[in-house]
């Protein structure tokens, strides 16, 4: 039996099971040979998309009866590098599904059991509202954006005329296969349902881990807001030393429990996040790019393209700032829960209380969970901004260079 329910957690839970994503991780779900089926059939699905973008990237290595736009090959190299990262990121989630499936517990109402947690069980449902309405929108603008590389060629196809009757037609990511131009556009409907395969793989790769990562980290936050405001409030009711210092220790085993989810969710995000990070970065840096050469152009370019290149460029800046926002949220508020303890009415405590909450905020001092992108530099908003200044810079220098 599912041991998750929607009402019982503070994640957009049904989001995930209509996608029917949550059901890769759940143990308890439907077996096909004693293996998960929705897992199964994402290993099969992915493993059949990734022979026919290698079998494309053969074109790449043989001579071809026409030639590719510099347009074109830079957007090629963009859809390979992010279809391979996305590639990378399912096989890392099912490798680690039982991993996740335990961190998922961490978005549960019942998580924290002390009695001052309980208390404060209504800053989950905020959050849960707040993160139910933002991966809503995510999900939205995310199959826009991805739906409007499946659209464009066929309205391309229907209302314009090829300027090269000798050229191939455009597809959705215009991969390299192995083919002549003749063969391509006579058997086109072949190719163009080959490349839906992949488009709908990657919006499917893409789009349901990050919602997934969202989710986590907000019921992450949400908790460690608990535990704040739990610590926060010792001593200000009127019970003995031994109660006061009851609750401390109840609410401090929930705070253990907590930080043991949070080390195994980095230790399953850390190599996602950090490469995530740097392609994504790449990634940015050649879809601007090529959208300004569009641009500046004297020549004529679809009005299609630009939008399709401008909303993809605006969706990875949105990534981006996403990602670093979150463990940026994560890192601020568990040096909160400091502040919290400190908070507590720990003046008209005895010494061994006094010695607990000490012993504890060193812990917490100590226990500095962040993901780090180098020793010195840590995944938050200032990393967004070193990103999009360096972008700006490499761009700059591109332009001028072409120029």
């Amino acid at each position: 039996m599912d041991k998750l329910r929607v009402e019982e957690v503070a994640i957009n839970l049904e989001l995930m099971k209509r996608s029917r994503f949550y059901h890769i991780f759940n143990p308890n779900g439907t077996k096909i040979f004693n293996c998960n089926a929705y897992r199964l059939l994402l290993f099969l699905y992915g493993s059949i998309v990734n022979c026919i973008v290698v079998f494309s990237t053969l074109g790449f290595f043989v001579e071809m009866d026409d030639t590719m736009s510099f347009t074109d090959l830079f957007v090629a190299i963009f859809v390979l590098i992010n279809f391979f990262l996305c590639y990378w990121r399912i096989c890392v989630f099912m490798y680690n599904v039982n991993a996740i499936y335990d961190v998922l517990s961490v978005s549960r109402f019942d998580l924290l059991k002390s009695k001052h947690c309980c208390k404060n069980v209504n800053v989950l449902n905020d959050y849960r509202d707040r993160t139910i309405k933002i991966t809503n929108y995510f999900f939205l603008f995310s199959s826009t954006v991805m739906s409007q590389w499946i659209i464009y060629p066929l309205v391309v196809i229907a209302f314009t005329m090829p300027e090269d009757e000798y050229g191939r037609f455009q597809n959705i990511m215009n991969l390299r296969y192995p083919v002549s131009t003749y063969t391509y556009n006579q058997y086109y409907f072949i190719f163009y349902l080959m490349e839906v395969m992949v488009a709908i793989f990657t919006m499917y790769a893409m789009i349901f881990p990050d919602i997934l990562l969202m989710s986590v980290c907000w019921a992450i936050i949400a908790q460690q807001e608990v535990l704040t405001q739990a610590f926060k409030n010792i001593g200000h009711e009127d019970n003995s030393q031994m109660v006061y210092y009851g609750d401390f220790k109840s609410i401090l085993l929930d705070q253990l429990q907590l930080n043991l989810k949070i080390k195994l969710f980095y230790s399953v995000v850390r190599p996602i996040i950090l490469t995530y990070v740097a392609i994504i970065s790449t990634c940015f840096i050649i879809v601007t790019y090529v959208l300004l050469l569009v641009c500046m152009s004297k020549e004529s370019h679809p009005v299609l393209t630009i939008i399709k290149l401008g909303s993809s460029a605006l969706y990875m800046c949105l990534h981006l700032y996403l990602y670093c926002y979150l463990f940026d949220s994560m890192n601020i508020k568990s040096q909160s829960v400091n502040t919290g303890i400190y908070s507590c009415d720990w003046t008209k405590m005895d010494i061994q209380f006094k010695k607990l909450l000490l012993l504890t905020m060193q812990m917490n001092n100590a226990n500095n969970l962040v993901i780090k992108a180098s020793p010195k530099k840590i995944v938050n908003l200032q990393l967004f901004a070193n990103i999009i200044t360096m972008s700006y810079n490499v761009v700059s220098v591109m332009l001028e260079t072409t120029s």
